[in-house]
């Protein structure tokens, strides 16, 4: 006879409401990434998860989500560094010639990622949706519809 073993959350975290070690370990988490040193399943640990949950900690969901938004928020932050740098610096070679493929390269990346992953931090562009020439979109309302038959 197999005896089931039936586990519930220590901390009374269930599907509405969630557990408190998830704050507690994604900040361990962070602190060691600022030391170059990343390592989710030793968080989770300290953070009073059981082994057999710290070892799978990093597809619960909520974490993948947070680990894609501290990763897009890298990008950004490189993103606005990179247009930072194309404004001060200057792109030119040993032989005093401008670099202006490499700049160009670098600059439309940045712009591409700032405007697509800082949206809230003010750099979305603005694209207008016009008819001809710049004009008001006509709008046709649909007010009957002819259905032909094979026979006729």
């Amino acid at each position: 006879m197999v005896e089931e073993i039936t586990r519930t959350n220590p901390n009374g975290a269930n599907g509405t409401t969630s557990d408190p070690r998830e704050q507690v370990m994604w900040d361990i988490y962070v602190e060691g990434l600022q030391n170059n040193y990343e390592n989710a399943y030793e968080a989770a640990i300290k953070a009073g998860y059981e082994e057999s949950s710290a070892s799978k900690i990093t597809v619960r969901s909520w974490f993948v989500e947070r680990k894609d938004k501290l990763r897009r928020k890298d990008m950004l932050s490189k993103a606005e560094r990179n247009l930072q740098k194309g404004m001060d610096v200057s792109y030119i070679d040993e032989d005093g010639k401008v670099r202006s493929d490499v700049m160009r390269i670098v600059m439309d990346v940045s712009k591409t990622v700032a405007s697509t992953l800082g949206k809230d931090d003010g750099y979305s562009t603005r694209t207008e949706q016009t008819g001809k020439d710049g004009g008001a979109i006509e709008v046709k309302a649909i007010t009957g519809m002819i259905i032909a038959k094979d026979n006729e």
